[in-house]
């Protein structure tokens, strides 16, 4: 038996057995409980996205060095439950930020730097503020559950699927291990989660009106994981860090949730609020 394998089974079941009851209490409880969760895990995976952009060969804490200035990103996540206005705010800093790093001259400093916290600003500070602002709406609870338990209908599908018969690389230099049938398999059991969760909830929006959320969805859930291989390919880590064990990193876990919770937003405010 591989034992190497087993530990980070452990690991891993370890790892979800304390942090799943976390993540539902405080989507269950909402409000500040679920901010400031929310914020803390956001605080954490910009530390990661600073020390994998920047200083990926030394260890994650000396990312800290520039914490007061990505503590932008969380700030905006928190300041959107206050007012979604503060989303604004983020979005000014990640374009101050990025003017600043491609800026045609180095008076300020080496501009990879502000380039890289205005990724961060934008990455987990914009999207990251989207499931605060879905958790705020008229039944954002259900709403939320319908979002995220879709999100992992799609990785446990393409999951077991490509396990059982992928053979056709999707995007082998990005993410080898992604296979088109895997693909096909994460799509219909997120699609098929999010009209059987509708109706589970029963939101009050019709199968027909949320057969665009349950197309769309998978789509942005699946993005959402190569984006965030493309960046580990880049920085040229394997994981975002081992702050989670036998999960990698909080990038690791919030990768597709951050470009699935922008589709929910943008459903609710158009097709049901």
């Amino acid at each position: 038996m591989d034992t190497g394998r087993l530990s980070n089974l452990h690991q891993r079941l370890l790892t979800a057995a304390v942090g799943l009851p976390i993540v539902l209490g405080a989507v269950w409880a909402g409000g500040w409980v679920f901010t400031l969760v929310l914020a803390a895990a956001v605080f954490l995976a910009a530390m990661e996205f600073v020390h994998g952009w920047l200083i990926p060969s030394r260890p994650v804490r000396e990312a800290l060095q520039v914490a007061p200035v990505f503590v932008i990103a969380p700030v905006t996540v928190a300041g959107a439950h206050v007012d979604p206005r503060f989303v604004l705010m983020g979005a000014g800093f990640a374009g101050l930020f990025a003017a600043l790093g491609w800026a045609p001259t180095q008076a300020l400093g080496p501009r990879k730097p502000f380039r890289v916290l205005s990724g961060c600003f934008a990455y987990l500070g914009l999207l990251g503020s989207t499931l605060v602002l879905v958790r705020d709406a008229d039944g954002g609870r259900d709403w939320f559950l319908i979002g995220l338990l879709g999100t992992f209908a799609v990785d446990t599908g393409a999951y077991a699927v490509g396990r059982a018969i992928g053979r056709h690389r999707m995007a082998p230099r990005i993410s080898p291990k992604k296979t088109w049938e895997g693909a096909a398999g994460g799509y219909a059991a997120g699609l098929g989660t999010v009209l059987a969760l509708n109706g589970w909830f029963e939101t009050g929006a019709g199968a027909g009106t949320v057969l665009h959320l349950a197309v769309a969805l998978p789509v942005a859930a699946m993005v959402g994981d190569l984006f965030e291989s493309w960046m580990k390919r880049r920085m040229g880590v394997k994981d975002a860090s081992g702050l989670l064990p036998g999960h990698g990193g909080f990038m690791d876990r919030l990768d597709s949730v951050l470009f699935v919770f922008p589709v929910v937003y943008l459903f609710l405010q158009t097709r049901v609020l």
